[in-house]
């Protein structure tokens, strides 16, 4: 430890109201490197903590209302990055040991944000007794700090750059304070790829909704949640006793609205509001892929688009008239094309078919003919299949949906395959026109088959002698471990 002057010591004194000169300076040691001391981190803070320390993991997203520590913990992994372990618990991080580490630090505008927040936290984290160097960039920020014992660098960026200046640089680690715009993500995850690096994106979530879908909200490749990613949110009460009082958060709930409440203070992203189906929640809606039992009622929704790709969806009902969709074609082709593969998937999985819907635009002008939906039609009669018409009362079908996937009794009554790529995708970044108040003409071909799906209101009843001939009777029922019969 090293010794300080005897006139530090005395104002320490009076700082401390302590007495003794080695106590003195055993906590102007501690002030001056608390990396080397935090062992009291708050509860998301210490999930963060625990979590970095498996290697699958990848992408972090630590989220929620402000003061939550945010800034901190951002600061925290950085600098432990760069040293190549927690230097509180001296626990080795499992990454390019034996060479500098390299740590690029994403802030907002460079005088407001980085200069007032970023830069003064920096300062107060990195241990004074570790040497270091720093060179200013054009704006006078200090935006480059190298530890001179390691090599390990830390670069300071701004998001209001643009994204080129981001371009060829690799590393281990990105930390994003505050939401980045896309293309500066993509250009930053780039340089990850040679040290198979990692991001934390440290944020309040009031703008930036494709963090919420890309990141948050992550896939594979087959339409299962990403297991790479880790995603912590937690409201601001998080933070109280460690660091804030109560006092000062019911304080600052007062200049707040309810709106700014929601992201501010509980860390309910702003953009969600306009979500059509908040309700819809990966936990509880989503389910690992079954066989449909054979006398479960199916209903296929076909939506139609010349130019685009069309859109079918398959729903089953059970004898408990619960919902399950659990299959989606999201392909190009014409009419011939989408009533083969109707027919196909029905054959396959030898599906109870009830009724089978088109978007009305299939039928095209009234004086036209061969008609998408003549086509498809075609194809579904030569197998013994009809096809009907949908509504387009989208208000109703919405509805509908929000009642199958939240009822009366807070459950839900509707599920979903977690390999429907499209059909998640589309549910989860579904919102609403801010100045129509009507859900955006966009992205929305599943969800159109969705409400349709709803609105036929399918009743289950028992299989007869009379049901499809290609059924073998005496198997139409099965079990299966998620509904359990």
């Amino acid at each position: 430890m090293k010794t300080v002057s005897p006139e530090i010591l005395e104002q320490a004194r009076h700082l401390f109201d302590v007495e003794d000169q080695t106590l003195i300076q055993a906590e102007l040691y501690r002030q001056n490197n608390k990396l080397y001391y935090f062992t009291k981190p708050n509860p998301l803070q210490k999930d963060l903590l625990d979590a970095w320390a498996n290697p699958r993991y990848k992408i972090f997203t630590f989220t929620g209302g402000n003061r939550i520590g945010k800034t901190t913990i951002g600061t925290i992994i950085a600098f432990s990055t760069m040293l190549g372990y927690f230097p509180w618990s001296n626990q080795r991080l499992n990454f390019n040991h034996g060479q500098p580490r390299k740590v690029r630090y994403v802030g907002q505008d460079w005088e407001k944000h980085i200069m007032q927040v970023v830069v003064p936290c920096l300062r107060e984290w990195w241990p004074k007794e570790r040497e270091y160097d720093t060179k200013k960039n054009n704006q006078g920020v200090p935006a480059m700090w190298t530890d001179k014992k390691t090599g390990s660098t830390l670069e300071i960026m701004s998001n209001n750059q643009e994204s080129d200046l981001h371009e060829g640089w690799s590393g281990d680690l990105i930390v994003y304070d505050e939401p980045p715009r896309r293309d500066i993500r993509v250009a930053n995850a780039r340089g990850l790829i040679d040290r198979n690096g990692r991001e934390l994106f440290c944020m309040t979530l009031l703008k930036e909704a494709w963090v919420h879908q890309e990141i948050i909200n992550a896939r594979m490749e087959d339409g299962k949640p990403d297991t790479s990613v880790y995603n912590i949110n937690g409201d601001i009460f998080s933070n109280v006793g460690f660091g804030i009082t109560q006092e000062g958060v019911e304080q600052f709930m007062k200049t707040l609205t309810e709106d700014e409440k929601s992201a501010r203070i509980y860390g309910k992203p702003s953009y969600l509001s306009g979500l059509v189906y908040p309700q819809f929640k990966r936990n509880i809606h989503l389910v690992e892929r079954f066989d449909i039992p054979l006398d479960w009622l199916v209903d296929i929704a076909i939506d139609i688009h010349p130019r685009e790709k069309q859109a079918i969806l398959f729903i089953a009902t059970d004898p408990r008239e619960d919902r399950y969709v659990f299959r989606e074609i999201f392909e190009h082709g014409d009419g011939n094309f989408v009533g083969e593969q109707v027919v196909r998937v029905v054959a396959r999985d030898k599906l109870r078919v009830n009724r089978i819907i088109v978007d009305p635009l299939a039928k095209g002008d009234k004086n036209m003919t061969n008609t998408t939906f003549d086509k498809i039609d075609g194809v579904l009669q030569a197998h013994g299949m009809v096809l009907d018409l949908a509504t387009k009362d989208k208000q109703s079908g919405i509805i509908e949906v929000k009642k199958h996937l939240k009822g009366p009794n807070n459950k839900p009554s509707m599920f979903f395959f977690d390999d429907l790529r499209r059909t998640i995708w589309e549910i989860e970044g579904y919102m609403y026109d801010e100045e129509k108040q009507k859900p955006l003409d966009k992205d929305d071909h599943m969800m159109e088959n969705l409400y349709r799906l709803c609105l036929l209101d399918t009743k289950w009843y028992p299989m007869d002698a009379f049901d499809d001939d290609y059924m073998d009777h005496s198997a139409q029922r099965t079990s299966n471990s998620w509904t359990g019969y």
